[in-house]
């Protein structure tokens, strides 16, 4: 049930808790029902073993002697199917139905209870009236075929009301659920390229309108420390830009300094490293601020594709000369694409670099591109070490950085989540793919030009 959608569950729910009122319903209104028709059939006897009596002693030929054995004729016609004994004063039998067979009728004067009459479940009363002990009987076999069929009836209705309440309340729940249906719809357009969507207000002022409001006013809050963060990423990276700029030429300018001792060059060397490593930082960090704040500005062109890997397969071969790793490229047919080619370049040149840096020595990249419906489908692989599903997951996280093959590998972590803001920013998308053990390998699809 974990799956179904909320109205189902509401039907479902809706039709159970139904059905279980209506069982306890009826079992209460049988028990009732019972005990209702047991108490009027009893006050039905009595009050026919009163009549009897008094037809009895009122009978024209009715016996004068309440000793006497009674004949048949003098019980009326409507007791003759009951069960009936009439004892007298001594408590001699005077009366016996013929309808009983093999049982007598026992009981105390104004005793009523359930006794079995040959076989048959019936309601016996006795009652002292005047001279004469009447013990009276009836089957209680109808009120057992109406219990039965209520029962039956019951059985009989009681999916059709399930159902019907099921439906019910799919309905009742899809309507119910339509407003957060919609407010689903408009959250997932809220995007950090779309950050000023909101919620619609629903017309009524019902918990989900307050609902609305609430997460509106977060969304509010959120959207306005975003902006902060971003614009301070910004505006940070690009104040350091001016003096990284001034000590890069300061450094360059003691680097020429013939006057300077062999520790000294290599202490301004390395500063000078340093400085270089910060600006690509800034640089990264000022291009993740663009993607963060939607505004990059691509300027689109059409192109083959495959110049752009041509050139990026010529960059791979430099960084890997000497390590002994063979190249191959696949690319058959052209790959036209409407795209930024200098931000392309640059996708295509930060996942040439992480193959580079991850193959093993002796290992193998190989570059593969086509067609595949609406998209230009590039894939780069390379051999190297299996990723574990925990850092598959996370790989394009910032400042995310693997472990090379020969240990620690230079970069910052932001080179894969720059790469995938570049893409999604033209329309695509860039995954880590699933491949046989000892590959790794990442795709990126870009809508055809």
């Amino acid at each position: 049930m974990k799956r179904w959608s909320l109205k189902v569950k509401v039907g479902l729910y809706a039709a159970l808790l139904t059905m279980v009122a209506l069982v306890a319903g009826v079992v209460v209104m049988m028990v009732t029902t019972y005990f209702y028709q047991i108490s009027e059939l009893d006050k039905s006897l009595h009050g026919d073993a009163v009549e009897l009596v008094w037809d009895l002693k009122n009978f024209r030929d009715g016996p004068k002697n309440p000793r006497e054995p009674l004949r048949e004729e003098l019980i009326p016609l409507d007791m003759r199917d009951h069960y009936l004994m009439i004892e007298g004063p001594e408590g001699q039998l005077l009366y016996k139905s013929s309808n009983i067979k093999h049982s007598n009728l026992t009981g105390k004067s104004g005793q009523v209870q359930t006794q079995d009459v040959d076989g048959y479940s019936s309601r016996v009363g006795t009652w002292q009236v005047d001279d004469y002990l009447i013990h009276l009987g009836e089957p209680l076999n109808v009120v057992e075929r109406f219990q039965k069929m209520l029962g039956l009836g019951f059985m009989t209705a009681l999916p059709a009301v399930g159902l019907v309440v099921f439906f019910g309340g799919v309905w009742l729940g899809r309507r119910a659920v339509a407003p957060v249906a919609r407010l689903s719809a408009a959250a997932e357009r809220i995007s950090a390229s779309n950050p000023q969507e909101r919620l619609p207000a629903p017309g009524a002022k019902d918990e989900i309108a307050m609902l609305t409001e609430v997460l509106n006013q977060s969304f509010d809050r959120l959207q306005a420390s975003y902006d902060i963060a971003t614009r301070f990423s910004a505006d940070a990276s690009h104040q350091l830009k001016t003096p990284l700029t001034i000590l890069r030429a300061g450094l360059d300018h003691l680097s020429r300094d013939t006057d300077m001792s062999e520790a000294q060059a290599a202490e301004v060397s390395l500063l000078t490293q340093q400085t270089r490593r910060l600006t690509s930082l800034i640089e990264d960090l000022l291009l993740l601020a663009q993607v963060d704040m939607g505004r990059m500005f691509l300027e689109a062109e059409e192109f083959d594709l495959r110049t752009l890997i041509h050139a990026a397969s010529d960059d791979l071969l430099v960084l890997v000369e000497g390590k002994g790793i063979s190249v191959e490229d696949e690319l058959p047919a052209p790959l036209p694409v409407n795209a930024d080619r200098r931000l392309i370049a640059m996708v295509l040149q930060n996942l040439i670099e992480n193959a580079a840096k991850y193959t093993y020595l002796g290992g193998q990249i190989r570059i593969t591109g086509f067609h595949e419906s609406d998209w230009i489908v590039v894939r780069i692989a390379n051999t190297s070490k299996d990723i574990p599903a925990v850092d598959r997951e996370q790989i394009f996280e910032r400042f995310r950085r693997g472990s090379g093959v020969g240990g620690n590998v230079r970069g910052h972590g932001l080179g894969l989540n720059i790469a995938r803001g570049l893409i999604r920013a033209h329309g695509g998308e860039i995954r880590l793919n699933p491949t046989v053990p000892g590959w790794i390998e990442f795709e990126m699809r870009l809508p055809a030009g």
